[in-house]
Order: structure tokens, then C-alpha cells, then sequence
């Protein structure tokens, strides 16, 4: 017999009756590090020169927490998002592999599709295009408004190569752009209706399109513009193992865990990089996206997507939370530490609650909570992978959902209203 029949009680005696709300409920968590975090970037505080605006998001367990434009910007205003288009793409290529008609996967050779990959050229993998270790250098084909996506890979195929693929990381967009060519062969249809029809009708992103440098020539590796909302749903489809905010099935689970798999050996000889992370060796790099955090067992604790001009978007998977820095006003090499203090301080917020027992973020304590502590208390352990992420009904953090928690949650159920 399930461990909720103890439970049972609870919902007869603290039933929720009818009561009348303040016009704002409580807030659930306590965000005023990371407000004081997201002032002090507009005036030179922890980046290197004043931001002058951006979109703040975040996400827990699929909830939106906390949301607030700072500065010269409005709340989901669209920017350009330059590099951390690569997951998205990333995303494009996985739904591909997902459901080919034919042999198509990470292990496809460009050459399959585009002969004048040769030579030395002739063995670039798919993989090896998104993770950045094809030997293929920066080309101007990329940003060529004259060319379509496969003519600019003609052009990149013409090209030299820099050294033997899969040996060195060199951070670039090329070998994408070579790679989404083969992507348009392979499944006879444009980038952009792939990505139309895979992802941004799927997931529910308006307002994310490519928008260089073409629509016949889209950058695959830094062309889109988004705003807050549109990738934070994106990247919580990531989260939840391909499975939308809607409920639609986006990705299956292995092209999602495929996506967040070190794709570059280890070790292996950086030529360049613009991550500035100690916790890893700057060629931690899944299928599009940075695995920029692990546990000292090596397991990943979180990833994020960023681009050139201040965009970024993670997920820090041992709490359940995506968030968003967007905007376009800034450098990338300027706010890193930012996004890192920003994260650890939402952490910190997540972890301990104004309001134990809220566990669907409304301010209130009602039958959904019940459920979700009813859920959990089935489990108890909290490293069981079918518990949330960072354990949320773990009220006293003893790693458990025990009895203990059961009576933190029973008073909270019975008052109904956060304080």
C-alpha cells in the first residue's frame, strides 16, 4: 500500500475551504539577490562595462518565478540571441535524427550529401560539425546574403581544413552551416521549414526566428532572435527530456540526453574558446550547447546556451530551473561571471522557500500541492530519479521526504495562504 494513505487524514481535516485572496499573493521565493544582482550589472557591478538593459527569467519546475526587464528594455522584448542559436539548431538536427526515413544521424558524413567534402574532408561527421571539432574555419560564406545555405557549403567545402577531424576544439559556426546544408538535402525541405515544423510550432516560440543572414541562407550557428519566454520554454522542452510545456513530445529522451553528452573527446587540444569557467576545460560541448557545470563525480549539474552579445539561456538540472538573460547590448566576455552569481544566488532562493508547502509557486497551498507532496512522500529518497529536480517537498533538507515534512506540510495545508 502507498506510503499517501497516511495522507489521507490530512485531506479529510484540512480540506480547503472558500477564502478571499489579496489581489497579490505571497511571493514564494526570495529574489532580492538576484534583483540586487540584475541593478548592479546597469551600473558596472560584476561585468565589465554597465549593461545598458535585459529580460530576466526564471523558471522553476516549468513555472515562471520570477520575470522583470531592467533598464532600456521591456519584458520579452526580442533580441538577438547569436550563439545560443547552435542549441537550437542542435535541437533541429536531434528531431531529424529522431525520425529519418533514412540513415541520418550524428555519425552522417557531410560528404554523403555534398561530394566536395573530400579529401581530408570527406569523414566530417555530423557531430563533429555541432561540437565544434571538424577542422572547418570561420568563412564569410556563413554571412553571404548572395548564397543559399547550400551553396555556402559548397564554398566551405572548397576550402582548407585546419587539422584532422575530431582532434582539436576550435570554436566557430562554419562546420554548422555545412552541417544544416546537408540537413535541407537529406530531408528535402528548407532550414527554416524544418525548424518551423520540428521545433518552434511544437514547443510555442512566436517570436523566434532566424533572421541572418537570409531566409535561403540562415546562419545555423548564431541567427535567431528570441525573447525570454520563447527560450525559456525551449530550453525547459531540454529540461523535461524533449516533452513540451504543452505536452507535445518534441524530442525522445535519447536525442535530449545525446544533446547533453560531452560530443568532444577528453582530453583534447583547445585552439579556441570563449568559455571563461574553471569548472571545466573549455571544450565541454554537447550537440549545440555548453555542459558548463558537473558534480566532482562528474555528473551534469547544468548547461547554457549563449551568444556574442549578452544572450544566454541555462538550466541548472539539480534544481529544476531554467533561466534567461536576454538582450543584445552587451558582450558575452563581459557578463559571464554574471550569469554565474545570478545562478547561484537563484539557487539559494529555490532552495529555501518563504513558503514550505507551496510547491506550485501561486502563494497558495491547495489540492495541487497536496498532490505534488503526496507524490513525493511516495518516493521518500530524494536522489530517486523519478523525484523533481532538487527535491522541493524536502522541506528540512535531509535529503529524505519523511514524516518531518509531513508536518510542515500539514500546517502549511491547513492555513491555505501563504504568509
Amino acid at each position: 500500500m502507498l506510503r499517501t494513505t497516511r495522507l489521507l487524514g490530512l485531506a479529510a481535516v484540512a480540506a480547503p475551504v472558500s477564502i478571499t485572496l489579496s489581489s497579490a499573493l505571497a511571493q514564494p521565493f526570495n529574489f532580492s539577490a538576484v534583483t540586487a544582482l540584475a541593478n548592479g550589472a546597469l551600473v558596472g557591478q560584476n561585468v565589465g562595462t554597465p549593461v545598458p538593459g535585459f529580460d530576466l527569467l526564471l523558471m522553476k519546475d516549468g513555472i515562471v518565478v520570477y520575470h522583470q526587464s531592467f533598464g532600456n528594455w521591456s519584458l520579452n522584448r526580442v533580441a538577438n540571441a547569436d550563439s545560443a542559436t547552435k542549441t537550437i539548431s542542435g535541437a533541429v538536427i536531434m528531431s531529424l535524427v529522431d525520425s529519418s526515413p533514412q540513415p541520418f544521424s550524428l555519425d552522417t558524413k557531410l560528404s554523403q550529401y555534398i561530394p566536395a567534402f573530400s579529401g581530408l574532408k570527406t569523414n566530417i561527421t555530423i557531430r563533429q560539425a555541432f561540437s565544434h571539432t571538424a577542422g572547418l574555419p570561420d568563412s564569410p560564406a556563413v554571412g553571404d546574403a548572395s548564397l543559399t545555405l547550400q551553396q555556402s557549403a559548397l564554398q566551405i567545402a572548397g576550402g582548407f581544413i585546419t587539422f584532422l577531424p575530431g582532434t582539436k576544439f576550435d570554436y566557430g559556426g562554419a562546420s554548422m552551416q555545412a552541417a544544416g546544408a546537408v540537413a535541407e538535402l537529406a530531408f528535402q525541405n528548407p532550414w527554416n521549414v524544418l525548424f518551423n515544423d520540428r521545433l518552434k510550432s511544437k514547443v510555442g516560440m512566436p517570436s523566434t526566428t532566424y533572421t541572418l543572414t537570409t531566409p535561403t541562407n540562415p546562419r545555423i550557428a548564431g541567427g535567431c532572435e528570441s525573447n525570454a519566454i520563447d527560450f525559456a520554454r525551449f530550453m525547459e522542452m531540454l529540461r523535461r527530456k524533449g516533452v513540451a510545456l504543452n505536452g507535445t513530445r518534441v524530442l525522445s529522451e535519447a536525442a535530449v540526453n545525446a544533446m547533453f553528452t560531452r560530443q568532444t573527446a577528453n582530453p583534447i587540444t583547445i585552439v579556441a574558446t570563449p568559455i571563461q569557467i574553471s569548472s571545466t576545460d573549455g571544450a565541454d560541448y554537447g550537440v549545440g550547447v555548453w555542459l558548463d557545470k558537473r558534480d566532482q563525480g562528474g555528473k551534469l549539474l547544468g548547461a547554457i546556451a549563449a551568444g556574442a552579445r549578452g544572450f544566454a539561456s541555462w538550466i541548472d538540472f539539480d534544481d529544476g530551473m531554467v533561466g534567461v538573460f536576454a538582450t543584445d547590448t552587451t558582450r558575452s566576455s563581459e557578463i559571464q561571471p554574471l550569469y554565474d552569481l545570478i545562478r547561484n544566488a537563484a539557487q539559494i532562493a529555490i532552495r529555501n522557500p518563504l513558503c514550505p508547502g507551496d510547491l506550485d509557486y501561486n502563494g497558495l497551498v491547495l489540492d495541487n500541492d497536496f498532490t505534488r507532496f503526496a507524490l513525493a512522500y511516495d518516493i521518500t529518497d530524494c536522489t530517486d530519479p523519478d523525484m523533481p529536480a532538487g527535491c522541493p517537498a524536502d522541506f528540512n533538507r535531509d535529503t529524505t521526504v519523511d514524516d518531518a515534512d509531513f508536518a510542515i506540510f500539514a500546517t502549511a495545508y491547513d492555513r491555505l495562504v501563504c504568509p
